[in-house]
């Protein structure tokens, strides 16, 4: 972290380049003279008093718009007063413009911006490693195993404060990686840029300090793991155990009886479908059946005389036979010989008379 010199030496060197700004000003198109708000705003700047000179460059930029150089002063006027947030938007919103110099110079105040933005992330990482060795000291206070209770306990704290610190470092890290990138985009237009050289230098450095740091405490909080599943077996754990297995056993009980139903209902579906089958083929033999029967019916009728006996006429005699043969035999003659005379009727024959003698 900057100590209250370098800090002071940042804040000259964006007043430094404040001068720089100052100087390109009074090029502005389309006016011909420097704007009296913005020069009156360099002078508050030079003298060090950034709240009035914000005033004086928002009086300019209402009458004159938004200008690159302009948001590069209220950048500065806004890192003066500490508003750091708004003071990075500035210096990005500067870094658009066309003039080479001027975007070096919102760069480099982008990223001693950025770098201030990191200082509270360091802070913050050795409070919290702080709590760690505040956490192990508790764990060392409970070594008898009357205490085996407290020192769980404490253990379990001290995983916690090491989450923590991990995390802090993590955040320093990506902090200091933000601001490192802007600096590089100085060097990368002037290699030369001593204070851009030196303020990455001390990102590095910090980027190094809270990632060896980091690794040094994944190391003890996995020891500290270890031991804790070794000597502590909280209640909890073997609660949560317990509703696992029996959350894992209402789950394989639920796809038994999912499974199970599926089964039974293929099962029954498959009795419906022999079911149907077996009714089909009844019917489909039941037709059958009904067609042979009526085939049968209708040969029978076929064959059938056409003037059957009748089942109650007593059987005849052989003299009523030989009666009904005469008369039969006799009706015959008689039809023949009618058919005799209708042929000769037609021919015109006459006939003769019978002889009686």
């Amino acid at each position: 972290m900057h100590s209250g010199r370098h800090n002071r030496a940042m804040f000259q060197a964006a007043i430094c380049s404040l001068g720089a700004a100052v100087l390109l000003s009074t090029g502005w198109q389309p006016f011909k003279k420097p704007d009296p708000d913005v020069q009156r705003g360099n002078k508050l700047i030079r003298k060090g008093k950034p709240a009035e000179a914000l005033t004086a460059y928002q009086k300019a930029e209402k009458r004159l718009g938004r200008r690159h150089r302009l948001d590069y002063n209220r950048g500065l006027a806004l890192f003066g007063k500490g508003k750091l947030k708004k003071a990075k938007e500035a210096f990005l919103s500067s870094t658009g413009g066309a003039d080479q110099h001027l975007r070096m110079l919102a760069f480099y105040n982008l990223a001693n911006t950025l770098y201030r933005l990191a200082d509270p992330t360091v802070k913050a990482a050795q409070k919290a490693a702080l709590a760690v060795k505040n956490a192990e000291n508790a764990i060392a206070q409970f070594k008898d195993e009357s205490q085996k209770q407290q020192r769980c306990k404490a253990m379990a704290n001290a995983a916690k404060a090491f989450k923590a610190a991990l995390e802090a470092n993590q955040a320093v890290m990506a902090a200091f990686k933000e601001a490192r990138n802007e600096y590089r985009l100085v060097l990368l237009r002037n290699s030369k840029h001593f204070d851009a050289k030196w303020n990455m230098e001390l990102c590095l450095r910090h980027m190094g300090g809270a990632e060896a740091a980091n690794k040094r405490l994944e190391a003890r909080a996995k020891e500290l793991a270890d031991r804790f599943k070794k000597e502590c077996k909280p209640p909890e754990d073997k609660k949560k155990k317990d509703k696992d297995k029996k959350k894992k056993d209402k789950q394989d009980k639920d796809k038994q009886n999912k499974d199970q139903k599926k089964k039974d209902q293929q099962n029954k579906d498959q009795q419906n479908k022999d079911k149907q089958n077996k009714d089909q083929k009844k019917k489909d033999q039941q037709k059958k059946d009904q067609q042979k029967k009526d085939q049968q019916d209708k040969d029978k009728d076929k064959n059938k005389p056409s003037n059957p006996k009748d089942p109650k006429q007593k059987p005849l005699s052989k003299e009523d036979i030989a009666k009904k043969k005469a008369a039969k035999q006799l009706e015959q003659l008689e039809r023949k010989q009618r058919d005799r005379d209708r042929r000769r009727d037609r021919s015109g024959t006459t006939r003769r008379p019978l002889k009686d003698w």
